[in-house]
C-alpha cells in the first residue's frame, strides 16, 4: 500500500464531500438563525448559544463521519484488501485518525466563521482565540470518537449494530450518564469519574467550546490510550 497515494485518495473521498458541506452548511443555517435573532430582534442570546445551535447538526453530523470512517469499509468488505500485512493495517490507523482530524477542522473552522459573523454583525465578543478554540474542541471530539468506535470495531463487526451504536453513544448515552449525577445516593467519586469522561464531557461540553484543561487532557490522555491499544492489536485482530 502506498501511504501517501493512500491518504490522499481518502481525504478526497472524505473532505472533498457533498454530504459534509451540506452537514457544514446546514450547521451553519441553524446557527445563523440565533445571529440573525440578535440582530433583528435583539435577541436577548449570547455568543455561547450561537455555537450551541450550530452543534445541534455538526456534532451529530461529525459523530456519523467517526462511525462512517470505522464500518465503510467493514461494510464493503474492502477492509480485506486493506488489511493485507500488519504495516498496511497500521496505515489504515493512522490514516483515519488523519482523515477524522481534518473533517473535524473543516467542523470547527465552521463555528468559529459563525462566531466571527455574530461579531460582526452584532459587536458581541469574538476572539481568533475562539477560533482556535473551537477547531481544538471538534479535533478532540472527532479524533476520540473515531478511535473508540475502531477499538469497538475490533472485537465486533455488524455494520449496522455498529452505527446504530454510535449515534446511541453521542445522542442518548451522555444523556442517561446526566442522570446519574442527579442522584443524590451516588458517591462523589463515581459523579466526579462521570463528569471527566470523554463519553460524557465531549457531547455535553463541545456545544458551548466548555472543555475545562482538564476535560482536554482527560481526553487527549485517554485518545492516546486506545490509539496505542488499536496500534498494538490491530495487526492481531481477525477480521
Amino acid at each position: 500500500m502506498n501511504f501517501g497515494k493512500y491518504l490522499t485518495l481518502e481525504l478526497r473521498r472524505n473532505v472533498l464531500s457533498i454530504p459534509l458541506f451540506l452537514a457544514i452548511g446546514l450547521s451553519l443555517v441553524i446557527g445563523g438563525g440565533i445571529v440573525y435573532s440578535i440582530y433583528e430582534m435583539d435577541g436577548p442570546f449570547r455568543p455561547e448559544n450561537v455555537t450551541a445551535l450550530y452543534s445541534m447538526i455538526a456534532t451529530v453530523a461529525l459523530g456519523v463521519y467517526c462511525a462512517k470512517l470505522v464500518i465503510i469499509d467493514l461494510h464493503y468488505g474492502t477492509i480485506y484488501l486493506l488489511f493485507t500485512s500488519a504495516r498496511d493495517r497500521l496505515k489504515f490507523l493512522i490514516s483515519r485518525v488523519i482523515v477524522i482530524m481534518a473533517v473535524s477542522v473543516m467542523f470547527g473552522i465552521g463555528c468559529g466563521a459563525l462566531v466571527y459573523v455574530n461579531h460582526f454583525l452584532n459587536d458581541q465578543a469574538f476572539s481568533w482565540g475562539d477560533v482556535g478554540s473551537s477547531v481544538f474542541h471538534y479535533v478532540l471530539f472527532g479524533v476520540f470518537f473515531t478511535l473508540f468506535f475502531l477499538v469497538i470495531s475490533m472485537f465486533y463487526q455488524k455494520t449496522m449494530n455498529l452505527f446504530v451504536l454510535s449515534i446511541v453513544t453521542i445522542l442518548v448515552l451522555p444523556s442517561i450518564l446526566g442522570i446519574i449525577l442527579q442522584v443524590d445516593a451516588v458517591p462523589a467519586f463515581i459523579k466526579d469519574f462521570v463528569t471527566y469522561l470523554p463519553l460524557y464531557s465531549l457531547p455535553n461540553d463541545l456545544p458551548f467550546l466548555e472543555l475545562e484543561s482538564l476535560d482536554m487532557v482527560v481526553v487527549t490522555t485517554v485518545s492516546l490510550s486506545l490509539f496505542a491499544f488499536a496500534y498494538y492489536r490491530l495487526p492481531k485482530t481477525d477480521y
